[in-house]
């Protein structure tokens, strides 16, 4: 890994993070809050630091492994900047907590947003609008690793459009699509009657799969059936892959329906909005409630028009955040391709062993054939995945939580969902961390936080021979 590299690309994500710290500046302005001091020092902070590391190290071009530092790195620091404008409100760690919630667009909230400044509750979600974009920037930086959840279904189709060509042309493709998106959600909900800040609000929550809300009851709050209707189409917009967006644009409509995952996720919806509609029944609407919860689970976004979650609806809910959106999407969990690929493994698997040694027994998902390597990294993902949601789920439950709701909690925060069912506000500060971590993890696909520190080790390593 070129750390140099590393630390000069880096330092232009943070010149970037740092002007767009001072949009809420004018949100505070036009609501006369007098919040200036903590958005001017984040922006100052980040810009400033930024800048350093973007003159003084050499830029050049990125490899995987250096791609992958960059991410991991990145949102650790804006993670952490990311949190001064909480400070007056909450402690250190309960701040960070906030912002890694924000912008790995998780949801998660130790604040009831209703006793929030609107300066704030505007930075909540548009920290999730930023992580929303940067996650796909970093999707299409990684798009050629095996180990990201792309690859293997979108490499032919990312080297025939060309969409890598450059970086620049990334960023001007990515934020036309996602701004378009935007403007369009914040548009809807207000010609259906939400007042035009939440709105925006809710339209930066829904197209980044975050969550974040302006009431303390989430949508609940609005009881507006048409609102929850545009947030259900800009969740799916959300958890919907980046190419296929790309080819809408190209007008190229057949692919979304021609796409593996896009028949998975409709399969998913159905199947589950009737579970979850039965566990619903007693409620007021319980398939209107069924509905949404299953969009806002399997999207990862997080919102919700209920407050109680019996037990059966804890673990549909549970199985929703484990699979989670499309590859390539601003959605968390472990992803509806490589659900899709572990399921058909089973039976691959069972031919493999039956037939005879020397027998070469090709792996297809959607016509395309799956290498050997390429499977074993996926299964080895998976498998690492619910290791660590296990390991964080014993942490919570040694903290004195009744083992199934830290599971529904750990999975969440991995997932980057935001469904909570513990009282994050008086958590210990133990479990805030592993949150945290489970947030970061589950971000960035937890390979590239791997390589971070298998890098970081080897550097040591090589400088103690010296």
């Amino acid at each position: 890994m070129d750390f140099k590299s590393v630390f000069s690309h880096v330092g232009t994500i943070l010149e970037i993070f740092g002007i767009l710290a001072l949009i809420p500046i004018f949100i505070s302005f036009i609501y006369e809050e007098g919040i200036y001091t903590p958005f001017f020092l984040t922006a100052v902070l980040s810009f400033g630091f930024g800048t350093v590391l973007d003159r003084r190290f050499p830029k050049t071009d990125l490899n995987l492994g250096s791609a992958m530092g960059v991410a991991s790195i990145s949102f650790i620091l804006i993670s952490l900047l990311g949190a001064i404008p909480y400070l007056p409100y909450a402690s250190p760690l309960d701040a960070v907590f906030e912002s890694v919630s924000g912008i790995t667009t998780t949801s998660l909230t130790i604040f009831i947003p209703d006793s929030l400044p609107n300066s704030i509750i505007f930075w909540r979600s548009f920290t999730q609008w930023i992580g929303g974009v940067g996650i796909l920037l970093i999707f299409l930086l990684l798009v050629r690793s095996p180990g990201m959840a792309s690859y293997y279904l979108y490499k032919a189709e990312a080297k025939e459009e060309k969409i890598e060509a450059s970086v620049g042309h990334t960023v001007k493709r990515t934020f036309k699509i996602y701004g378009i998106y935007t403007i369009i959600g914040i548009i809807l909900l207000t010609a259906v009657g939400m007042p035009v800040f939440d709105s925006v609000i809710n339209t930066f929550s829904s197209i980044s799969t975050g969550g974040f809300s302006s009431k303390a009851d989430s949508i609940a709050g609005y009881a507006n059936p048409a609102a929850e209707f545009i947030i259900i189409l800009l969740m799916i917009v959300g958890a919907t892959s980046f190419f296929i967006h790309d080819k809408f644009l190209r007008r190229q409509f057949l692919y979304y329906t021609q796409n593996i995952e896009t028949r998975i996720f409709w399969l998913l919806i159905g199947i589950f909005s009737v579970l979850l509609s039965i566990s619903f029944l007693g409620m007021s609407d319980p398939l209107r409630h069924g509905i949404f919860m299953a969009f806002s689970a399997l999207t990862t976004t997080g919102f919700t028009t209920i407050t109680q979650f019996p037990a059966v609806t804890k673990l549909l809910l549970i199985i929703l955040m484990v699979i989670g959106g499309y590859a390539g999407s601003t959605a968390g969990g472990i992803k509806i391709i490589r659900f899709a690929i572990i399921g058909k493994s089973f039976a691959w698997l069972g031919k493999k062993i039956s037939y005879p040694q020397e027998a070469v027994i090709p792996f297809k998902i959607k016509d395309k054939l799956l290498k050997d390597h390429e499977l074993t990294i996926i299964s080895l993902f998976v498998v690492v995945y619910m290791v660590i949601l296990i390991i964080s789920a014993l942490a919570l439950s040694f903290l004195g939580y009744a083992p199934f709701d830290a599971a529904f909690e750990v999975t969440s925060a991995q997932g980057n969902v935001g469904l909570s069912v513990l009282p994050l506000e008086t958590m210990h500060w133990t479990g805030k961390l592993v949150l945290i971590v489970n947030m970061l993890l589950g971000r960035l696909e937890i390979f590239p936080f791997l390589v971070l520190i298998y890098a970081i080790y080897r550097r040591k390593i090589k400088h103690a021979h010296y």
